[in-house]
Formats: C-alpha cells, sequence, structure tokens
C-alpha cells in the first residue's frame, strides 16, 4: 500500500469514526458562535436558513416581536429627568435585536428544535442568522438620498444633547415637552441608522439576489424603507405650523368679537 492510499485510508476511518460519534453524543454544541448583523452572510448560510424555514410549519418563520419601535412620546405625566428617559430609550431599542432575548421569546415548536438539532444550530444561532438577513433585507430598501451617516452624524448630536438635560420632563411646559419629543425622535432614527449602517455591503447584493423569496418570508417592517414613516418633516421640507399636543381643536381658540379690528388691510385699495 502506498504512503498516499495509507493516509486516505486513515482519513476516511476518522471520518466515519466521527459519523458514528456524533450520532451517539448529546444535543450540546462546542460550536455556538452567533451571527452579528456586522458580519457576513455566505450563500452557505443562506440556503441553510431557507431550508429551515421550509420544513417549518406553513413554510414560515416563527413570530418575532417587533425589531423597530415606534418613535418615543413619552407621557407629560413622567417625573424622570430627561437623560433617564433618553437612557431608558436607548436600552428599549437595544433589547429589541438582543438574539438571547428573541429566542426566549420564540414560541416552543418542535419542529423547529429538530430541523436546528440536524443544522447543529442552537435557536440563538437562527436568531442570529435571521436577524443579520433581515437587517440586510431592511438595508436594502434604504434609498441613496437617505445619508445613514448623516442621519447617525446628526443623531449623536441631538442624543448627546438630550442626555445631558436633567429637568423633570412632567415640569416642562406643553410647548418645552413638544419640542423635546420632537428632538427625541433622532433616538429611534440615529438607532435605525447606526445598525443598518454595519451591515456589510455584501450581504445587502446577497439579500438582492433573493428578495422576492425573503420578502414572502420577513413581517413587512423589514420589507419596507425603515425611515419614510419616522422621517423629520421639518427638515425635509419646512412645515409652517405644527399644533402642540392637546391643540386638535378650533374650540380652543378664544375669540371675542368686540376686540376685533374691522377695515381693510391696505388703505391704498379703498375706492
Amino acid at each position: 500500500m502506498t504512503r498516499s492510499s495509507t493516509v486516505r485510508s486513515v482519513f476516511v476511518t476518522i471520518l466515519a469514526a466521527a459519523s458514528v460519534l456524533a450520532g451517539c453524543e448529546d444535543s450540546t454544541l462546542t460550536y455556538t458562535e452567533v451571527k452579528r448583523i456586522n458580519e457576513e452572510v455566505t450563500l452557505s448560510e443562506l440556503r441553510t436558513f431557507f431550508e429551515l424555514v421550509e420544513h417549518l410549519p406553513d413554510e414560515k418563520l416563527p413570530p418575532f416581536p417587533d425589531l423597530y419601535l415606534p418613535l418615543p412620546n413619552w407621557n407629560a405625566e413622567r417625573t424622570l429627568p430627561i437623560s433617564d428617559l433618553v437612557d431608558a430609550e436607548q436600552m428599549s431599542l437595544a433589547e429589541r435585536w438582543g438574539t438571547q432575548q428573541l429566542a426566549d421569546a420564540l414560541p416552543q415548536s418542535r419542529w423547529l428544535d429538530r430541523w436546528l438539532l440536524r443544522k447543529r444550530m442552537t435557536r440563538e444561532q437562527f436568531v442570529g442568522l435571521t436577524l443579520a438577513i433581515g437587517a440586510a433585507l431592511s438595508r436594502s430598501t434604504v434609498r441613496e438620498n437617505q445619508d445613514l451617516s448623516g442621519i447617525v452624524a446628526k443623531g449623536e448630536r441631538v442624543v448627546s444633547r438630550l442626555r445631558s438635560n436633567s429637568t423633570p420632563f412632567n415640569t416642562l411646559t406643553p410647548e418645552a415637552m413638544h419640542n423635546v419629543l420632537h428632538e427625541a425622535a433622532w433616538i429611534t432614527r440615529h438607532d435605525r441608522a447606526r445598525r443598518l449602517l454595519s451591515v456589510p455591503e455584501s450581504n445587502v447584493e446577497l439579500v438582492l439576489k433573493y428578495s422576492e423569496q425573503l420578502v414572502e418570508l420577513f413581517p413587512a417592517e423589514l420589507t419596507k424603507n425603515p425611515f419614510d414613516g419616522i422621517a423629520d418633516r421639518l427638515d425635509k421640507q419646512g412645515i409652517p405650523f405644527e399644533e402642540l399636543p392637546g391643540n386638535d381643536s378650533f374650540d380652543t381658540l378664544n375669540w371675542n368679537p368686540e376686540d376685533a379690528i374691522v377695515g381693510r388691510d391696505d388703505p391704498l385699495n379703498e375706492k
């Protein structure tokens, strides 16, 4: 027997032994690294994802909590300082993308667990891969004129200013509350832009090739533009007037006809 054939024989024997041992071992995994949204997703991993979903009930992803939270809308009775409200808002946004929390929130499914075991994946690894693909899908909907770096830069400035404000929120005037909430919207914009900016371009290119299939699998929040619903109207086009909270009725306007000045605006037009 030649040296090469001997080496080949030993290699085959090792593989066979490993296969037997794999069938006898428990479900504990030695490889538990979780995919992050800023890491590359390979075609092989995407195919694994498709295969897993294909064997789930109705060939659908398990229900996930919403990843994109709405804009801050703090109650006027909140007694916390503005800085603490900002911290709490940022923590809530971060928790929504936590793989462990999302894995724990998945409903019990023997189908999912069975196929994860076959693919030697944990629930958290499955969630991490799903988030990486979903974030890339969401990133692919961002238009060229939506400058993510610019959103992050402005968001950092505005959020930093809010974080330095120790005024209890409930002590503000209605107008001041309105202004603070208007600026607090940048907490949400900054968080979305920062996350999507970290998505590798290769992941965006990959999901675009399979966008038709992916759109059918993922929730609507990841298949439509994530900034259109939270755009700053003042920054984009300006608005001449914006009502304060609670001032949504003409019934609250005070007017006395006795105080009215009747006449023409321009005396030169009088006939």
